[in-house]
């Protein structure tokens, strides 16, 4: 066990210890690791397989302590819906048209694994691969190189994934950094596929709502490809500009949509989840120009009961490859792609 002390400004120095332990054999078979790290109001375990979160345990209004988080409880059993649950998620965050796109006048087929199209960068994505792992000060570092080729994909691209946690005040705040270098000409999209409910796992979330900070989002055909076009956000189901109840939502079939942010940052909020059961209070935090926001309308069955939960996976857009005006999703030798998302915890009375 590591412990270390992790200071804010104007926060005095906080305990934060780092656990490392054997998590067992992924799907693959290959061994995976988790990386606990933890303070007085929040505990979180990473792991080595999928540069994922595995557990965020945090309090509730009464002191009562829960996970947030929804996935299996051994990398075994993260197959089928659950195959990427918590995970860093790339080369290519979200769909490809086709599994195919044109870079430099060149026309790459990558791996196909959603009908014709690509979702996730493919059936072997960044999800399924086991990462290097390095304690830091305040939380872990994950680095992964991907073969030129792996997926299709052009170029070794050099990754890296880094999550901190912290607290200021009475507020849990995770941060993660995204960091990638190429030797060829590429396209990136890193994301985190993490699955949350605020009410606690396998808990309803009728106390639930959202607010999105977005008054354009990105049309698409049916089997959720963009068309192109960006479209306001008024007269529509997806103007979460003012709090929406998570019932509503889900009332009109869920949601799995693309929103373009209007101003993205890490001093304002893009997005915002409070739920009045347990008074916990999510707000989201980006670099990134989009976000998906991801509502089930049928809850996946996790140890065969339907479990609720909800995906806010900051991102460039769908599909950009093959979309000149969306923005670039190119990284070229010599460029460093970076990204951060943050996201803070707080419990109101």
């Amino acid at each position: 066990m590591a412990i270390c002390l992790v200071t804010l400004a104007g926060t005095p120095a906080l305990a934060t210890t780092i656990d490392r332990a054997p998590w067992g054999a992924a799907p693959g078979g290959e061994k995976t690791e988790t990386l606990t790290v933890a303070n007085d109001i929040a505990r979180l375990t990473l792991s080595t397989y999928g540069a994922r979160m595995v557990s965020l345990q945090l309090p509730d209004r009464d002191g009562h302590w829960s996970d947030v988080l929804i996935l299996p409880d051994t990398p075994a059993k993260l197959t089928d819906f659950w195959v990427m649950a918590g995970a860093s998620i790339g080369r290519y965050a979200n769909r490809i048209a086709n599994g195919a796109f044109t870079l430099d006048g060149k026309t790459y087929q990558i791996d196909r694994n959603l009908g014709p199209h690509t979702l996730h960068g493919g059936s072997n994505g960044f999800d399924s691969r086991v990462w290097e792992a390095k304690a830091i000060v305040d939380g872990v570092e994950f680095h992964y190189v991907s073969a030129d080729g792996e997926m299709g994909f052009p170029g070794t691209l050099d990754v890296s994934v880094t999550y901190h946690l912290a607290r200021r005040g009475g507020q849990a705040i995770v941060t993660i950094d995204y960091a990638a270098k190429t030797d060829k000409p590429t396209v990136v999209n890193l994301t985190n596929h993490s699955f949350f409910n605020l009410a606690g796992a396998g808990q309803p979330m009728t106390g639930q709502a959202v607010t999105i900070a977005a008054d354009r989002y990105t049309p698409t055909s049916p089997d959720a490809i963009p068309d192109g076009s960006v479209k306001p956000v008024d007269g529509t189901r997806f103007d979460l500009r003012h709090t929406t109840g998570f019932s509503a939502i889900l009332a009109g079939g869920g949601m799995d949509q693309n929103f373009v942010l209007s101003a993205p940052s890490l001093k304002t909020p893009v997005a915002t989840v409070t739920d009045t059961v347990s008074g916990r209070m999510m707000e989201v935090y980006t670099t990134e120009p989009g976000l998906q926001f991801y509502l089930p309308a049928k809850p996946p069955a996790l140890n065969g009961v339907p479990t609720h939960g909800f995906s806010l996976e900051s991102q460039h857009y769908p599909d950009s490859p093959n979309h000149p005006a969306f923005p670039s999703t190119i990284l070229r030798p010599g460029q460093t792609f970076q990204s951060t998302t943050r996201y803070v915890f707080t419990v109101g009375r």
